[in-house]
């Protein structure tokens, strides 16, 4: 058995973009911390106490918003300011914000740049909720500039302070709206540079494989799952999370994935040469985009020809993000695969939007538990719970169910006990490069 401490380290990985998100985000933070303090003062000694109050909590809410950034809740420390702010913009524009002959409403336009924000996240890690709240911001926006409609419990502002606040507003909007474009064209400026660059590492070769063991219910290596890994001239080794979605948005991943294909059934073809290598499995992580290929099977089939490896030792593995396409076309791909010997995965169950009925459908061969699954299996009765569900469920429809992400020998043992017919995990080999990997196994003799 090996422990992680025994297994090569990873390289040290950096992330391009995230740093700056993080930066950009808690600098709005403080911006809307100080505008609340600003306005805080200003409604009190104006006389506004309903007001005050509402101001207030704004800023509190500003202030978790700021230390869910610190602790590195990027995403919830962006969405759970959105919430806030765009209910307390409606509130403010129904019950203060009341216009009048000389002064229009004019908070709603906050709603816009709320949209952007969401908009900026939304292109950092796509999610329904935040498309939730984009499309809530600009239904808003659209009603209150439509219309005069208040609340019956209104406590509109006096002429004298209308004025103020509607100027000073303005000029916070000018300059907000001038911050976020300008931060909207550097990021995709830098993204348009970041494809440039990733496409010239592919013609460089400065992608690599790494390798992470899977291993049997003894505990003896059969296979590994091939990692893409970009090791960057200047940057070292590039967060897979940084550049992966990045590649999929522009579509050009297929291109990396083409090379990912044919690195990992030459890795393959090596083994076919060694007693001790040949009956290794390979799994290759394949997106939906490179799926989705009209000629993608042709493509597989013409890889692993040219290569002379063994179809049945070449695993494809589909996160469920290939649901949205047609189930038809899925199982027509899936099927042509099987026929050529080519086995199918789908990986990290348990985290999408999968059902029964399109695991019943579906040719698969192997379900592979996600990690956030195993991770409490041996302290959480819950976990437990419904880690063996997956596994029992998994054995209902046929297949082999492999449990990810064990990094300790009693998570090891409860999932053998639960029935995995595989595991992988850092308690078995962290990712690690050919060569580690295979110094691992043992010689021909």
């Amino acid at each position: 058995m090996h422990s992680p401490s025994l297994n090569t380290k990873p390289p040290s990985i950096t992330s391009l973009s995230s740093p700056r998100i993080l930066q950009i985000c808690e600098a709005l933070t403080w911006i809307a911390i100080a505008l609340c303090a600003g306005w805080l003062a200003f409604y009190i000694v104006a006389g506004y106490t309903l007001i005050a109050v509402s101001v207030g909590m704004m800023g509190v809410a500003m202030i978790v918003s700021l230390m869910m950034l610190k602790a590195g809740m990027v995403h919830a420390g962006l969405i759970f300011p959105q919430v806030t702010s765009f209910l307390f913009i409606c509130n403010f524009a129904l019950c203060f914000d009341i216009p009048d002959a000389d002064t229009p409403r004019i908070l709603h336009i906050y709603l816009l740049v709320i949209a952007l924000v969401g908009y900026v996240n939304y292109q950092r890690q796509r999610s329904w909720l935040q498309i939730g709240i984009i499309v809530a911001c600009l239904a808003g926006f659209a009603i209150f500039a439509s219309s005069n409609f208040t609340l019956a419990a209104e406590t509109p502002l006096t002429g004298t302070i209308r004025g103020p606040f509607a100027l000073v507003n303005a000029g916070i909007l000018a300059t907000l709206f001038s911050g976020i474009f300008v931060v909207i064209q550097s990021d995709a400026a830098n993204n348009g540079s970041f494809v440039r660059e990733l496409l010239l590492g592919v013609s460089r070769g400065e992608f690599e494989l790494f390798y992470q063991p899977q291993v049997d219910r003894e505990g003896r290596t059969i296979g590994a799952e091939a990692l893409l890994r970009w090791n960057h001239p200047k940057r070292g080794y590039v967060s897979p999370a940084e550049f992966i979605p990045l590649a999929e948005r522009s579509g050009i991943m297929p291109k990396i994935g083409s090379w990912v294909l044919k690195e990992g059934c030459q890795t393959l073809a090596a083994w076919n040469d060694d007693t001790a290598r040949q009956h290794l499995t390979l799994s290759i992580n394949i997106t939906a985009d490179q799926f989705l290929l009209t000629d993608f099977v042709q493509l597989v089939e013409g890889t692993v020809k040219t290569y002379g490896v063994d179809p049945k030792r070449l695993k494809l593995e589909l996160t469920e993000s290939v649901f949205v396409a047609d189930v038809e076309g899925l199982v027509a791909k899936m099927t042509a695969l099987q026929d050529i010997g080519i086995g199918v995965a789908l990986d990290d169950f348990g985290t999408g939007y999968s059902s029964l009925s399109y695991l019943r459908r579906l040719p698969l061969t192997q379900l592979k538990i996600d990690r956030s699954f195993v991770r409490g299996v041996s302290e959480n009765e819950t976990d437990a719970s419904l880690a063996k569900t997956i596994v029992q469920m998994g054995h209902d429809l046929s297949l082999d169910v492999l449990a990810e992400g064990v990094e300790t020998e009693a998570q090891y043992r409860f999932m053998l006990d639960c029935g995995c017919s595989a595991l992988q995990g850092y308690y078995f080999g962290r990712p690690m490069t050919l060569a580690d990997f295979e110094l691992r196994l043992p010689t021909t003799i």
